[in-house]
C-alpha cells in the first residue's frame, strides 16, 4: 500500500510545530544531555547524519548495520583526537563537503560495494565528530545523539521508499547536498 506524500506529510506536521518539551530542559542542563541534543540543534549535523543513514539505507544488505557501525566509530575517533590536540586541516570545508557528498551519494542513489560505502561514511563522519571536543560526559551524549541520527535516516530511507517511493529518498539527498553546497558557499 503507498500512501500519498500529503499524508506523510500531514502525519509529519505536528513534531514540527510541536514545542520543546519541558524535559529537554533539565536533559541539556547536563554535559551528556547537552552532548545528546547537539546532532539535532546543529544543522549541519543533523542532515549529515541522516544522509549517512539513508545512504545506508538505499545500499540494503551488510551496509545497513555496516555504514552507521563504521561512521560512529569514526565519529568517536575523531571527536577523540580533537580532544587530545590533534588538528585537522580544513574541518569546516570538509563538513559542509561531507553533506555534499553524502546528500549527492543519496540523490544519485549510488549503490556501491559495503567496503566503499563503509570507507566513505567514515570519512564523511570524521568531520561531524571533529567538531566535538567537549568532556567525556558530552562526547558519549554526542555519539549517541549522532546514533540516534543516523538511525532516524536509515528508518526515513526504508518508510519512504515502502510508503512513497524511492525517488524521495533520492529527493532528501537533493536537499542535503544542496545545503551542503550552500554550506561551502557561505550562504547556508
Amino acid at each position: 500500500m503507498r500512501l500519498p506524500l500529503s499524508a506523510l506529510f500531514a502525519a509529519a506536521g505536528p513534531l514540527f510545530a510541536a514545542a520543546p518539551a519541558l524535559a529537554l530542559t533539565a536533559l541539556t542542563g547536563t554535559a551528556f544531555g547537552a552532548g545528546l541534543t547537539e546532532p539535532t540543534y546543529v544543522l549541519q549535523h543533523l542532515l549529515g547524519l541522516i544522509a549517512i543513514g539513508l545512504w545506508a539505507g538505499q545500499n540494503g544488505g551488510v551496509a545497513v548495520w555496516q555504514v552507521p557501525a563504521a561512521a560512529l566509530t569514526a565519529l568517536a575517533a575523531a571527536g577523540l583526537a580533537a580532544r587530545y590536540g590533534v588538528r585537522l586541516p580544513y574541518a569546516g570545508p570538509g563538513l559542509a563537503g561531507s553533506l555534499l557528498v553524502m546528500g549527492g551519494l543519496v540523490a544519485l542513489g549510488l549503490r556501491v560495494p559495503a567496503v566503499a560505502a563503509v570507507l566513505v561514511a567514515a570519512l564523511a563522519a570524521v568531520f561531524h565528530g571533529y567538531a566535538q571536543e567537549g568532556a567525556w560526559a558530552f562526547l558519549g551524549g554526542f555519539l549517541a545523539g549522532s546514533g540516534l541520527m543516523v538511525c532516524a535516516g536509515l528508518g526515513l530511507a526504508g518508510a519512504l521508499a515502502q510508503g512513497v517511493s524511492p525517488r524521495a529518498v533520492q529527493m532528501c539527498g537533493g536537499g542535503v547536498a544542496l545545503a551542503g553546497l550552500l554550506d561551502l558557499l557561505g550562504t547556508f
